[in-house]
């Protein structure tokens, strides 16, 4: 798993500072959206241990970490929007989150759209259940802060040049 030096949930905060404290200590995140914000990021890094441990699905609860992996290996996430976040705060047992999150899989672009439940169980939030919409070959929005040039690092946090990378 590749380290990002920015949180990869668009926080404009170092990695470390951001989803990076919640993937070192899972079940700390003190509200839904910063959950949401976290698994996002550990689908980015691939880290699908924290998935696994910060789920507690209706429709799979007996998913484990190498179907988690299957079905994510091929997905590059490139950038999160979030759109509205309902209650889910500290002290609520309950929270939505909804968002956009782009990606690219081999040459082709898409956007997850998803209204996410997150419930606290035991002190801890957890991904319940989304209802969600994927839209294939969208176009990505590039904003100036994703604007990469060829020889720039590579904004997946690979170490390598962009060029030599995602880029090709």
């Amino acid at each position: 798993m590749t380290t990002p030096n920015n949180c990869p949930c668009n926080s404009s905060l170092p990695y470390e500072m951001c989803c990076g404290m919640y993937h070192n200590n899972p079940g700390t995140a003190p509200t839904a959206e910063a959950l949401m914000r976290s698994r996002y990021s550990a689908f980015f890094t691939k880290n699908f241990d924290y998935i696994n441990r910060t789920q507690k699905l209706k429709s799979s609860p007996n998913q484990n970490v190498d179907e988690i992996a299957d079905c994510n290996s091929q997905t590059q996430w490139i950038k999160l929007e979030i759109l509205e976040t309902d209650k889910g705060l500290e002290k609520d047992k309950e929270g939505m989150v909804s968002f956009n999150a782009h990606f690219k899989e081999g040459k082709h672009v898409g956007k997850l759209s998803e209204r996410s439940l997150f419930k606290r169980v035991k002190g801890e939030w957890l991904y319940i259940s989304g209802e969600h919409e994927v839209e294939q070959n969208t176009p990505l929005i590039n904003t100036d802060e994703m604007k990469i040039g060829r020889n720039d690092p590579c904004h997946c946090g690979s170490g390598k040049k962009f060029k030599k990378c995602c880029g090709k």
